[in-house]
């Protein structure tokens, strides 16, 4: 086993690596030991997850669902906080993070991905610049409001509200996107390279619906 991130072998380590951070309601999601080295999900907590989720929006809907973090706490979100987003080239590493992750999670099913992704050249880039914090240009990302934050949803006779969901969109242009979903708003990320015309190309093909509910994810 090989960290997809380093590259490292790292069968010896022993952190589970969550692709989206329980304090974003995630508790499922999870990647088995080794996947994601135990170096590099240290740093991924302090350097990319930490500054998101300090971030004055993110704490304002933290706050709002009463979404602890690892330790317990709820965010404090007071009169003189304001909801500022996070900061643009952060946010970008941690679609990116989540992207690879989620590449990984689908690709286990198949003999040899460990190999395939820790080889494969197209997302070197990508890879380097959420772990390396590599090049001067920031990764582009689209984001639009797909429900409004307190949405319910009704399903089987029982109503809830959906904090996070996210899957991978294959284009006609073999470009590999991730598109996630926190809070109502809808982010999407080229995970090859820094165009998104695949993306747009995609949404106005499709009257502007979700990838998350057309075609494999109806």
């Amino acid at each position: 086993m090989k960290c997809i991130f380093c590259k490292h072998t790292s069968n010896e380590c022993v952190s589970s690596e969550h692709i989206l951070p329980e304090s974003l309601g995630n508790i499922e999601a999870m990647l088995a030991p080794g996947i994601v080295c135990d170096k590099c999900n240290n740093y991924f907590s302090r350097e990319i997850e930490k500054p998101v989720l300090s971030s004055g929006i993110f704490k304002l809907l933290r706050n709002d669902k009463q979404l602890p973090s690892k330790k317990g706490k709820i965010p404090n979100f007071g009169d003189t906080d304001k909801p500022e987003l996070p900061d643009y080239r952060v946010m970008g590493r941690f679609l990116g993070k989540v992207g690879l992750e989620a590449l990984a999670q689908c690709a286990q099913k198949v003999n040899g991905w460990n190999e395939e992704i820790v080889i494969k050249p197209e997302i070197d880039e990508l890879r380097k610049f959420v772990r390396f914090n590599y090049g001067k240009e920031d990764w582009p990302f689209t984001f639009r409001t797909l429900y409004p934050v307190n949405a319910i949803f009704k399903e089987n006779g029982q109503t809830f509200e959906v904090l996070n969901e996210y899957d991978l969109l294959y284009t006609k242009g073999y470009e590999l996107y991730i598109i996630l979903v926190l809070f109502g708003v809808e982010f999407a990320m080229n995970l090859g390279g820094r165009i998104l015309d695949g993306y747009k190309n995609w949404l106005e093909e499709n009257d502007w619906e979700s990838p998350l509910y057309l075609g494999k994810n109806l």
